[in-house]
């Protein structure tokens, strides 16, 4: 008879985990608490208490957060600890021209695929924008103008792009300080989205560009204003 497959499985706490769905739900949770804040840029993670709150032992704990370390979520230092990231100008920058080559490069394929009941789908994530453009701040306003984005993006059809580009905007606000998220000027944005949206709904592909351009070239100079005034408070 063929020999079984070992799975590595480790005793901790008087209780049996696989190695590698600890080490996924330890990752998942981590990354949960990024998005809600609970874990913030800048900040020291200790890694005792953090199995604690999570409920999962340490081992996991650290080997996801290498696993975020490589993926440039969190910095370890020597002798010190694990510290949340938090983004830096050029690093702003790097993201923002990705995102710029990657949405301008899908709009050809956007305007061709747009179909009826997809450009409804963009007005419903537009209009739910303007209602709660007042009640959200944060990190929540922010996803909300990501979804925004990414809706139109996937119409293109190429799920590799669209994975990077939830990646870029994970990589843009999870290290940037929400409270700079609550200062950017969100009517400015709600107009520059109503005028993408306009563009789209004509089908026009030159307004399209222009529109998305101008809006990308505009959300990059508010977040580096953003970046650059937390540094002076900082040096103050």
């Amino acid at each position: 008879m063929p020999r079984k497959a070992k799975t590595k499985n480790k005793i901790q706490n008087g209780g049996v985990y696989k190695r590698g769905s600890s080490i996924d739900e330890a990752h998942q949770k981590i990354k949960e608490m990024l998005y809600v804040n609970e874990l913030s840029p800048g900040q020291k993670i200790v890694c005792v208490e953090l199995g604690r709150r999570l409920g999962i032992s340490i081992t996991p704990v650290v080997q996801a957060l290498n696993r975020l370390e490589a993926s440039g979520f969190v910095s370890y230092v020597p002798n010190t600890g694990y510290f949340v990231c938090e983004i830096s100008e050029s690093e702003a920058n790097e993201l923002f021209e990705a995102r710029k080559a990657l949405e301008l490069h899908v709009v050809p394929k956007v305007i061709d695929n747009l179909q009826e009941h997809q450009l409804a789908e963009i007005q419903t994530n537009f209009q739910k924008h303007r209602h709660e453009m007042n009640e959200l701040s944060g990190r929540a306003l922010a996803f909300l103008d990501a979804r925004f984005h990414l809706a139109i993006a996937a119409l293109a059809g190429n799920e590799f792009i669209n994975r990077i580009l939830k990646e870029i905007f994970e990589k843009l606000y999870l290290k940037f300080r929400p409270e700079n998220v609550a200062h950017m000027d969100s009517q400015k944005i709600l107009e520059e989205h109503r005028v993408l949206f306009e563009a789209l709904r004509n089908r026009d592909e030159k307004k399209v560009t222009e529109a998305l351009h101008h809006h990308l070239d505009s959300a990059q100079q508010r977040f580096l204003d953003r970046l650059r005034d937390q540094k002076k408070i900082v040096m103050f």
